[in-house]
């Protein structure tokens, strides 16, 4: 007599979740909402360092540092704005990103090196949990500004 061939118990529950496709399922949705809601934070604190580094540059040939201070500040200001609720109680458009110029550390080190630093705070909302968390994001960059000699004009 032959014996009678089983088939394991995997082949007769296919496409049915186990519980490790429904974690792994669950850490991916987790993943996707931190995703949602960190990398706008992030990404805005990347263009904030881009717009520093901008001005560190504009620092090379302006020894004013005064109209370059309040023109980042103005342009970092510009970046992300957010509705909150105004002293009227209406709706009402703020920055997000809500530094002034008085908050800059803006040195210039010799021989040729500019310091720029600053703190700013940033809200975090967490939808569907109507939570929100204040971050502090931190710009500390230190860049060269000597003026590049490229050899003589022929």
């Amino acid at each position: 007599m032959a014996a009678a061939r089983k088939t394991p118990r995997l082949l007769e529950a296919r496409g049915a979740i186990t519980s490790v496709g429904l974690l792994l399922l669950l850490g991916l949705a987790a993943g996707m909402y931190l995703a949602w809601t960190w990398v706008p934070v992030y990404a805005a604190h990347y263009e904030v360092v881009q717009v520093v580094r901008h001005f560190g540059n504009l620092a090379v040939k302006s020894r004013d540092d005064g109209p370059l201070i309040e023109a980042m500040v103005t342009k970092i200001r510009s970046l992300e704005q957010v509705v909150g609720e105004g002293p009227d109680g209406r709706p009402q458009s703020r920055p997000a990103l809500d530094i002034h110029p008085q908050d800059v550390t803006w040195e210039r080190v010799e021989p040729a090196s500019l310091h720029v630093a600053f703190d700013y705070e940033r809200e975090v909302v967490f939808p569907l949990v109507d939570r929100k968390l204040e971050r502090v994001m931190r710009v500390d960059l230190t860049m060269d500004i000597s003026t590049p000699n490229w050899g003589s004009s022929r």
